[in-house]
């Protein structure tokens, strides 16, 4: 969870229920808007840092109430929603420097990487280069700062070794890590312990029952990559 605030702007209450979990799993403070006057109302009042918004809703299309919240505002982050892929509309929401387009109906997946996306676009901003959030699969996140494992909102409990692994892999998703390297990470409260590659094997295997198969890649005779979607 990340300390920015989101406003979702959506009529259909239905659609904005479904993806509230999604959203709270992601962002510490939300608010929530049933039409563009009141979603106007809401960005003046609290001055969101993202803004999730659909093109088509009552009293206030989508599209104009971001081109005038783009006008006061240069650095939040807008990811509109359509359930149409108007040509003319998504040129003009192009220019109004989107953090991304989504087209109905969203996938949770692409909607929490939409999300993610925005926060790294802030944290870099405020010179906090450092990701601390990755999607591994729909509805599942780590959270390398506080070192939680989220499905569908819900913690996932994780052994010592496991949270160690995926803390441990996660600080560079780029670098393949030995299997000594994952060892004496694991060791580094136990250094009588021996070493033994099948150790860490077994360890993959059980954490991959929790996450998807494809979160932790196997790198043929040298170790593991962490390889989250974002």
């Amino acid at each position: 969870m990340h300390s920015v605030s989101l406003l979702y702007i959506e009529d259909d209450e239905d659609i904005r229920t479904i993806y509230s979990s999604c959203l709270e799993s992601l962002i510490e403070t939300l608010y929530y808007a049933g039409d563009g006057e009141e979603g106007f109302e809401l960005y003046l009042k609290y001055k969101p840092n993202i803004i999730l918004l659909d093109i088509n809703m009552p009293k206030r299309d989508g599209l104009s109430l971001a081109q005038q919240i783009r006008q006061l505002d240069k650095s939040v982050k807008i990811i509109i929603t359509s359930a149409h892929g108007d040509q003319a509309r998504l040129l003009q929401a192009i220019e109004l420097g989107l953090v991304k387009y989504l087209l109905k109906p969203i996938e949770p997946q692409a909607l929490q990487l939409a999300v993610g996306k925005a926060v790294e676009e802030i944290q870099s901003e405020k010179g906090e280069a450092t990701n601390h959030y990755f999607v591994l699969g729909p509805n599942t996140i780590w959270n390398r700062k506080e070192e939680k494992l989220l499905t569908q909102n819900i913690e996932i409990k994780l052994t010592k070794n496991e949270r160690r692994l995926l803390a441990f892999l996660s600080t560079d998703k780029h670098r393949v890590f030995t299997f000594f390297e994952i060892f004496n990470h694991l060791s580094e409260d136990n250094f009588d312990k021996e070493y033994d590659a099948n150790q860490i094997r077994a360890l993959v295997k059980l954490i991959r029952k929790k996450i998807p198969k494809d979160a932790i890649l196997n790198v043929y005779g040298e170790g593991y990559r962490f390889n989250p979607l974002n």
